[in-house]
């Protein structure tokens, strides 16, 4: 029976400990700064720690940060705690294999395997040394102090982005950095303490959110430690993908890139000085890769490396880390897409400077062979063939034999001449050339036996002819280039560019040719006259179809408002006019007020902005100061481009001439308006009461305010304005003017200038002091 006793006491005892720590924690969380201080300050009076280090800690102000890992961290996210260490990857080159040369297709572009296995970030990279960090709220902060006194704080920045500091009292610490910082403390506590030295270390650090965007595996929103670098947040979002490019990501700071990195320098020299950390809100962007070329074969990283621009065959070896002893770099294939879509394939000799400084283009594929397995008793065929490639030759192996093994394409082949180049064991070229007509004639003395590694090119016309192409512009459905063929006509052009647009004027065609002295002439075509269509075109003619004058696709305008028809209507004419609306949609009704009229057009506030009237709206504003000169605020003005897109009409004078004066042609896209008659005149500004006034015929300004209330103490009398109802702003001297229905008076405030008398008294004070402190010495001299 006493044992169970015993155990319910304990059990007890138990449960009150862990519930008063918990109520601790949240009374303390819950005082304010200087509560943290008193309390701090009674438990140092109520009795001096004995002998050892004394150590204080600021109360947890803030949430854990793994409570803040655990909350906010999206799905897409990676956990970030402090214990996670950065993983080893390990690097694939992509070697041969054992059934010989890998295939181009299974070749993987350079470095994308070293994000093969998606790691957490380690937020104590580096944190040794952080003496440039740039301390915020949240982080946390270990401070040793030795010598005549031994003491550690462990302090953690607040929101206001202080420390407090016992004895020393507050610091602030947001924005500078941790050696800056450590100056501070050092300076701070030598007025408390003497003959003393100090450490100062980060401890836990703050975390903070940034963006990976582009081409990677996981793009997304990640909240990361801010000791973080651009390759750690790399390697949580698994790294660019397959289109990703690793030369060329960039930093993203408030819209603007503030760096460029390229991995290879880290990929292939362990050079990561260009990993720089990042800031709160930074977007890391990976965009798609540029040029790429491959190569495989005998070589100690077969890959698709990406290029910056202008690498030769040379530099890509030294990125594929070079070739292996057993290459064969008597003769390296290069595969190459030429500008005319074309395969081609170039034998380098890189023991030759020449080869090896052939620039590389995007999509280039390099084998290099071993020098074990040189291809013999070989012959290839390359250019207008359907089966390009190398064939198998024997001793009767002749130029037709290979023309029919590789199937030569009749169409567009350029038959007067086909080239063998022939390689010879000193590593010279010779050029045999051969007649295609001849051969497919059966002429035996052109049909000649092929000798091992010949290689037969087979032109194209377009590749031996100048480039033959006439163009055609302007309201057609596909503008451009087309080919130029034989007894091709203006006809044959306008269908290759398919139909006309609807706004074509085939009435009077445009064509330029250029003659044999490089004079352009002009001609101008009917296109419904089948005489003029079938005119024969000539190389680099230009056909032009122009718009049909005067034509608009949509010429609209959108009444509103208190008027018989309101909707959209149609213009007639470019030179229709407001007046001409006006009676096309019934006039006004009974209940409407013509003389607030409003007509919109957005094509002011657009050719206003073209103009850079903002900038130079920006230039003149008002800059208010203190009497010591000191800039309090700026008064800028509204220079909202769309508020100018209004038109002020004088509606009577309009209606009174029949649209003979002051009336507006109209546009397309107009917006017109038409009010509702107002219940009178609305006065606002500093005036006693803000409001609607009924209106009196033959009122003034001056007494529609006195109705209201009167001026308050800070109007600005002479600032009053009066708004006409049709825009109209008038000013200076309004108060005797007549006030019409549906005006708006408008009464401003005075811009009080701030006098700050002590301020001034005081700097007056110092300088007359200094002034006499000067003279006080000089006369002493």
């Amino acid at each position: 029976m006493k044992k169970i006793l015993v155990i319910i006491v304990l059990v007890i005892v138990l449960i009150s400990l862990n519930w008063f720590k918990v109520l601790l924690a949240q009374d303390i969380s819950s005082l304010s700064k200087e509560q943290i201080k008193l309390l701090y300050q009674k438990s140092r009076s109520a009795g001096e720690i004995g002998s050892g280090t004394d150590y204080y800690q600021t109360p947890h102000i803030f949430p854990q940060q793994s409570d803040i890992a655990e909350k906010k961290l999206p799905k897409n996210e990676t956990p970030v705690t402090q214990d996670n260490a950065v993983q080893t990857i390990t690097t694939n080159n992509n070697k041969n294999t054992a059934n010989g040369i890998v295939p181009f297709e299974k070749l993987q572009p350079f470095g994308l395997n070293l994000f093969g296995n998606p790691s957490d970030i380690d937020p104590s990279i580096d944190i040794a040394s952080a003496n440039d960090y740039v301390l915020g709220p949240g982080d946390n902060i270990i401070i040793y102090l030795w010598g005549r006194v031994e003491r550690e704080y462990n302090l953690t920045i607040d929101r206001e982005g202080k420390v407090f500091l016992p004895k020393a009292g507050d610091l602030v610490a947001w924005g500078i950095t941790l050696e800056q910082f450590t100056d501070r403390v050092r300076d701070r506590l030598s007025t408390v303490y003497s003959e003393f030295d100090l450490t100062v270390s980060l401890g836990k650090i703050r975390s903070m959110r940034i963006y990976v965007t582009g081409e990677v595996i996981r793009p997304g929103a990640y909240t990361v430690p801010s000791l973080t670098s651009v390759l750690n947040v790399l390697f949580t979002a698994g790294g660019p993908n397959q289109r990703g490019s690793l030369r060329n990501i960039k930093v993203m700071r408030s819209g603007n890139p503030v760096a460029e990195i390229d991995l290879y320098d880290f990929l292939l020299k362990g050079d990561n000085s260009n990993d720089i950390r990042l800031q709160t809100g930074d977007a890391v962007f990976v965009p798609v890769a540029g040029a790429r070329a491959a190569i495989r074969g005998e070589v100690n990283r077969s890959a698709i490396f990406e290029l910056t621009g202008g690498e030769t065959v040379s530099q890509l070896l030294k990125l594929a880390g070079r070739p292996t002893p057993e290459a064969y770099l008597d003769r390296v294939m290069l595969e190459r897409i030429d500008t005319n879509g074309e395969w081609q394939v170039l034998d380098l000799n890189l023991k030759s400077d020449e080869n090896r400084n052939e620039v590389l283009h995007d999509g280039d594929r390099i084998t290099v062979y071993s020098i074990f397995d040189v291809r013999q008793n070989m012959v290839s065929v390359f250019g207008k063939v359907k089966h390009p490639g190398y064939y198998e030759r024997n001793d009767s192996t002749r130029v037709s034999d290979l023309l029919e093994r590789g199937q030569l394409q009749r169409n567009d082949v350029y038959l007067p001449r086909a080239d063998i180049f022939r390689r010879y064991s000193n590593h010279r070229i010779e050029v045999i050339p051969i007649s295609l007509e001849a051969v497919l004639a059966g002429d035996q003395t052109t049909n000649i036996v092929l000798q091992d590694q010949d290689s037969l090119h087979i032109y194209s016309i377009d590749e031996i002819e100048c480039d033959r192409y006439v163009f055609i512009e302007g309201e057609i459905k596909k503008p451009g280039r087309y080919p130029l063929y034989k007894e091709m006509t203006v006809e044959d052009l306008i269908f290759l560019a398919g139909s006309f647009n609807r706004e074509a004027d085939i009435h009077r065609a445009e064509m330029a040719r250029i003659d044999s002295t490089g004079n352009v002439a002009l001609m101008y075509l009917s296109l419904e006259d089948h005489r003029q269509i079938t005119t024969e075109l000539q190389r680099d003619d230009h056909l032009y179809i122009r718009r049909i004058p005067e034509w608009q696709p949509k010429s609209s305008i959108v009444v509103e408002g208190e008027v018989a028809f309101p909707g959209e209507y149609w213009l007639t004419s470019r030179n229709e006019t407001l007046y001409d609306v006006i009676q096309r949609c019934g006039g006004f009704t009974p209940s409407a007020f013509p003389q607030g009229i409003i007509l919109k057009r957005s094509s002011i506030g657009q050719n206003l902005g073209q103009l850079d009237i903002t900038d130079k709206l920006q230039r003149t504003n008002n800059i208010v100061e203190d009497s010591l000169g000191h800039k309090l605020e700026t008064q800028t003005f509204d220079y909202n481009l769309t508020s100018v897109n209004r038109i002020i009409i004088d509606i009577d004078l309009i209606l009174s001439s029949k649209g003979q004066r002051g009336d507006i042609i109209l546009e397309p896209g107009d917006k017109i308006t038409v009010p509702f008659k107002p219940a009178g005149i609305s006065i606002i500004g500093a005036i006693a009461s803000n409001g609607t006034i009924s209106y009196q015929k033959g009122s003034k300004v001056k007494s529609y305010i006195e109705r209201a209330g009167g001026f308050t103490r800070q109007a600005d009398k002479k600032e009053t304005r009066l708004i006409r109802a049709r825009g109209e702003v008038l000013s200076g001297g309004v108060l005797g003017k007549k006030v019409e229905l549906g005006d708006v008076i408008v009464v401003p405030g005075r811009i009080q200038k701030d006098r700050n008398w002590l301020k001034t008294m005081t700097t007056m004070l110092t300088a007359t002091t200094g002034i006499l402190t000067s003279v006080y010495l000089i006369s002493k001299l």
